[in-house]
């Protein structure tokens, strides 16, 4: 006779992400993940034999939506400066649970090198590649300039976006556009720089 489907991996994970984000991933007891997932110790090593595994797994899932989203952001034929500010917008959208998992693992990245690596090879694998290809087409079909070289244009790309997220949904600072029309001024200001000159 087959064993019933079991949900405990997915009670480890989610038991998990709130135990990191209170206390991080290091100082983080897997005794108190095992009572809230209603399993024990050995369950989680045998789903999940290092607490970076664990970690992985808690960021996997909302990761791998994001990059589905902009996947589809990116995607296509149209223009460039469509695409960045498409990419802008679901990144200004970002939804609470998106925000929490980012922050959970942009602390992690800042505070174990294992981490770090372990989270730009997943980047590698995800929204990096997406951003560069829609960068190379823009400056292939001439909607870019040519003499940025593109690993510049990816960081004027990621810091155009960044600082302006932490203004709006961490420091939630008064007079902040809306997320939408907050994207449409990044897009108006990077292009401003990178736009292929007539």
């Amino acid at each position: 006779m087959a064993r019933p489907a079991s949900d405990i991996r997915a009670r480890i994970v989610a038991a998990a992400r709130p135990v990191f984000l209170a206390h991080g991933v290091d100082a983080a007891p897997l005794r108190a993940i095992a009572r809230a997932a209603r399993t024990n110790l050995g369950m989680i090593y045998y789903y999940f034999p290092t607490k970076d595994d664990l970690f992985a797994e808690v960021i996997e899932a909302p990761y791998a939506k994001v990059v589905d989203d902009l996947a589809a952001a990116l995607g296509g034929d149209r223009p460039v400066r469509e695409r960045i500010r498409d990419l802008y917008r679901r990144l200004c959208a970002m939804t609470p649970d998106e925000r929490e998992v980012a922050g959970l693992a942009a602390r992690e990245v800042l505070t174990s090198a294992t981490r770090r690596v372990r989270m730009f090879e997943r980047f590698w694998r995800g929204h990096i590649p997406l951003v560069l290809a829609a960068l190379e087409g823009g400056k292939a079909r001439g909607e870019i300039r040519a003499d940025v070289p593109t690993p510049l244009l990816l960081s004027m790309t990621a810091g155009a976006a960044l600082f302006p997220q932490i203004a709006l949904h961490v420091l939630q600072m008064p007079g902040m556009p809306s997320p939408e029309a907050l994207a449409d001024r990044l897009v108006a200001l990077l292009f401003d720089g990178i736009a292929a000159r007539p």
